[in-house]
Protein backbone atom coordinates (compact mmCIF):
# COMPACT_ATOMS: atom_id res chain seq x y z
CA UNK A 1 0.00 0.00 0.00
CA UNK A 2 1.12 3.67 -0.60
CA UNK A 3 0.38 6.08 2.26
CA UNK A 4 2.46 9.34 2.84
CA UNK A 5 4.91 9.61 6.01
CA UNK A 6 2.57 9.40 8.78
CA UNK A 7 5.77 10.78 11.67
CA UNK A 8 6.33 7.58 12.56
CA UNK A 9 9.88 7.17 12.59
CA UNK A 10 10.52 4.13 9.91
CA UNK A 11 7.10 3.63 8.33
CA UNK A 12 7.85 5.42 4.80
CA UNK A 13 11.82 4.72 5.22
CA UNK A 14 13.11 2.49 2.94
CA UNK A 15 16.80 0.44 2.52
CA UNK A 16 17.79 -0.17 -1.12
CA UNK A 17 20.78 -2.41 -1.35
CA UNK A 18 22.97 -3.42 -4.77
CA UNK A 19 23.74 -6.73 -5.42
CA UNK A 20 26.39 -8.02 -7.47
CA UNK A 21 24.40 -8.12 -10.47
CA UNK A 22 23.67 -4.60 -10.22
CA UNK A 23 20.12 -5.21 -9.59
CA UNK A 24 18.75 -3.79 -5.94
CA UNK A 25 16.36 -4.73 -3.59
CA UNK A 26 14.40 -2.57 -0.90
CA UNK A 27 13.37 -3.40 2.58
CA UNK A 28 11.38 -1.35 4.78
CA UNK A 29 13.53 -0.58 7.98
CA UNK A 30 10.12 -0.70 10.46
CA UNK A 31 8.93 -4.07 9.19
CA UNK A 32 11.86 -5.89 7.92
CA UNK A 33 10.05 -7.35 4.81
CA UNK A 34 11.19 -6.44 1.31
CA UNK A 35 8.92 -5.09 -1.66
CA UNK A 36 8.14 -8.03 -3.80
CA UNK A 37 5.53 -10.14 -5.29
CA UNK A 38 4.27 -13.37 -5.16
CA UNK A 39 4.89 -15.93 -8.42
CA UNK A 40 5.81 -14.76 -11.70
CA UNK A 41 5.33 -11.35 -12.61
CA UNK A 42 2.40 -10.06 -14.55
CA UNK A 43 1.00 -6.85 -15.59
CA UNK A 44 -1.31 -4.99 -12.53
CA UNK A 45 -0.15 -7.95 -10.19
CA UNK A 46 -0.15 -6.28 -6.85
CA UNK A 47 3.20 -5.75 -4.86
CA UNK A 48 3.50 -6.16 -1.04
CA UNK A 49 6.18 -6.69 1.76
CA UNK A 50 7.59 -10.39 1.49
CA UNK A 51 10.27 -11.79 3.78
CA UNK A 52 12.31 -12.93 0.94
CA UNK A 53 14.11 -10.26 -1.07
CA UNK A 54 12.91 -9.53 -4.56
CA UNK A 55 15.64 -8.41 -6.95
CA UNK A 56 14.73 -4.80 -8.77
CA UNK A 57 16.21 -2.49 -11.81
CA UNK A 58 16.59 1.37 -10.84
CA UNK A 59 16.77 3.44 -13.81
CA UNK A 60 17.31 6.75 -13.81
CA UNK A 61 14.17 9.05 -14.76
CA UNK A 62 14.32 12.49 -16.24
CA UNK A 63 14.24 14.26 -12.52
CA UNK A 64 17.22 14.01 -9.70
CA UNK A 65 16.84 11.03 -7.20
CA UNK A 66 13.58 9.51 -9.01
CA UNK A 67 14.02 6.50 -11.07
CA UNK A 68 11.80 3.83 -12.28
CA UNK A 69 11.71 0.61 -10.28
CA UNK A 70 11.80 -1.79 -12.89
CA UNK A 71 11.38 -6.25 -12.77
CA UNK A 72 14.67 -7.36 -14.31
CA UNK A 73 14.89 -9.68 -16.81
CA UNK A 74 13.54 -7.81 -19.82
CA UNK A 75 9.13 -7.57 -20.93
CA UNK A 76 6.50 -9.92 -19.84
CA UNK A 77 4.42 -9.84 -22.80
CA UNK A 78 6.61 -7.89 -24.75
CA UNK A 79 6.24 -4.52 -21.69
CA UNK A 80 9.07 -3.84 -19.40
CA UNK A 81 6.96 -3.56 -15.92
CA UNK A 82 7.40 -1.20 -13.01
CA UNK A 83 6.37 -0.03 -9.45
CA UNK A 84 3.26 1.77 -10.17
CA UNK A 85 0.24 2.50 -8.36
CA UNK A 86 -2.52 -0.42 -9.18
CA UNK A 87 -5.57 0.17 -10.81
CA UNK A 88 -7.79 -0.41 -8.19
CA UNK A 89 -9.35 2.61 -6.85
CA UNK A 90 -9.08 1.58 -2.93
CA UNK A 91 -8.23 3.50 0.01
CA UNK A 92 -5.11 3.36 1.20
CA UNK A 93 -3.71 3.01 -2.08
CA UNK A 94 -2.05 -0.73 -3.47
CA UNK A 95 1.28 -0.96 -5.68
CA UNK A 96 1.33 -3.31 -8.54
CA UNK A 97 3.87 -4.19 -11.44
CA UNK A 98 2.67 -2.35 -14.43
CA UNK A 99 3.46 -1.41 -17.87
CA UNK A 100 6.51 0.85 -17.83
CA UNK A 101 6.11 4.22 -19.02
CA UNK A 102 9.66 6.22 -19.60
CA UNK A 103 8.06 9.14 -19.96
CA UNK A 104 5.55 9.06 -17.17
CA UNK A 105 7.00 11.16 -14.23
CA UNK A 106 4.38 10.43 -12.06
CA UNK A 107 5.13 6.82 -12.07
CA UNK A 108 8.89 7.84 -11.05
CA UNK A 109 9.74 7.17 -7.14
CA UNK A 110 12.00 9.54 -5.50
CA UNK A 111 14.90 8.99 -2.75
CA UNK A 112 16.24 10.82 -0.11
CA UNK A 113 19.49 10.13 1.40
CA UNK A 114 19.41 9.61 5.16
CA UNK A 115 22.38 9.06 7.19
Amino acid sequence: MLLPPNGNPGDQEWEVQSASNGNCTIRNLRSGTYVGYNGDPQPNMQVAGYGEPREWVLQQSAEPFSFHIVVPGGPVDGQELALDLSLLRIFPPRIAVRPLEVNDQRQAWYFEFHE
